[in-house]
């Protein structure tokens, strides 16, 4: 899976071939074919894991901060991660456009992350940092297309390091919340 995603990063989803990932890992076309039948397993799998991922920053209470603040953080974060993991999940994401079998998967993926946004959304309603009235689901939907755009932009570790990023995106945060 390594070897795929480092080729899918590079060289993009229709570029790779199962070949082209064979000989970057050293496996056999037998071997290979036999965990993922076909580069849509591969995807998924990559999919999975970056879902993974992102529950693991999720999933429990946000304890001693304030959801504004963690998203500030979370979204600072995004623009650390590797730029090769970063043009994958951007090539996904345009494979998603072309392919519905793609799509769907990414369906899937955002539905189960916009859920456990919504959970941390009902914590900040319970201490009172959000309004009652907001649209969680749509507000998880907007921030997810933001952190998305964060990972897209070639030079969001510039501007997220910024001294006015956290004053401005706190002011669009409080806006939407």
């Amino acid at each position: 899976m390594s070897a795929a995603k480092l080729c899918f990063s590079k060289q993009g989803f229709h570029s790779t071939s199962m070949k082209h990932i064979c000989q970057t890992c050293n496996l056999s076309p037998g071997t290979l074919y036999h965990h993922f039948p076909s580069k849509e397993t591969l995807i998924q799998a990559i999919i999975f894991e970056a879902q993974k991922r992102a529950l693991v920053r999720l999933n429990g209470p946000l304890n001693g901060i304030s959801i504004i603040d963690y998203l500030i953080e979370s979204t600072q974060s995004l623009a650390d991660e590797d730029s090769d993991e970063r043009a994958l999940v951007v090539e996904i994401m345009a494979e998603g456009m072309r392919n519905p079998q793609v799509a769907e998967m990414l369906k899937k993926k955002y539905m189960i992350i916009a859920a456990s946004i919504i959970e941390r959304f009902n914590d900040a309603q319970e201490n009172n940092e959000m309004k009652k009235t907001v649209n969680k689901e749509i507000a998880a939907r907007l921030l997810m297309a933001l952190a998305y755009g964060i990972m897209s932009d070639s030079q969001s570790q510039e501007y997220v390091r910024h001294e006015d990023y956290p004053a401005t995106l706190r002011s669009i945060l409080v806006g939407i919340l």
